[in-house]
């Protein structure tokens, strides 16, 4: 798991980089650890063991990444691919995923809690015991996709497609569903107790 060190500004409670005394925010030279950030994204395209918080990352091909034990809460993708990529035991909490594709993507054991996800395209993927509480999803799908145990309870999940999925022990607790199609799927294997928008 990355390193819990935690940033040494005064009443920072950020985790520090990798190799550094500080976090993202806080760092001196943005523009050079986004570079380098970039680098292992895209053309390494395998991360492990890292916290970056409140970074951009603006039409990244990541497709094929295999991403393990990273934090990257509170960060923006704007039309990121993170197509047939493996991600395991990581943190997305209050990230924006803004017209980003997860295609054919393994996602397993990790957390996109109150993610604002828009335009965004899970189709074909398997996401399983993966943490999607709270969520504001718009326009996207999960369509043909393995959901088993994952969490999408207190969510908003409007005009957004789980045709064909294996939905069995989802949750959907008190989430607000509306235009949402699960034609194929399995939902009387999911949990529901929704609210509607009227």
């Amino acid at each position: 798991m990355f390193s819990q060190k935690k940033c040494q500004v005064a009443g920072c409670h950020t985790y520090a980089l990798p190799g550094s005394n500080v976090c993202y925010h806080h760092s001196k030279d943005k523009e050079e650890i986004l570079r380098q950030f970039s680098d292992c994204l895209t053309v390494r395209k395998n991360i492990s063991d890292v916290s970056i918080v409140e970074a951009e990352f603006d039409s990244l091909d990541m497709s094929g990444l295999v991403m393990h034990a990273s934090n990257f809460a509170f960060c923006y993708f704007r039309s990121c691919n993170f197509d047939n990529a493996s991600i395991s035991t990581s943190f997305f909490d209050y990230s924006v995923f803004d017209n980003c594709t997860f295609r054919n993507t393994t996602i397993r054991y990790s957390v996109f809690s109150g993610a604002s996800i828009q335009s965004t395209d899970f189709s074909g993927s398997t996401i399983i015991h993966t943490n999607f509480m709270g969520v504001d999803c718009y326009q996207s799908s999960f369509e043909s996709s393995d959901l088993y145990f994952s969490n999408f309870s207190l969510s908003k999940l409007i005009e957004t497609n789980f045709e064909d999925c294996n939905l069995k022990r989802t949750n959907f607790r008190s989430s607000i569903i509306r235009a949402v199609s699960f034609k194929y799927s399995n939902p009387e294997e999911a949990f529901f107790k929704q609210r509607v928008l009227r």
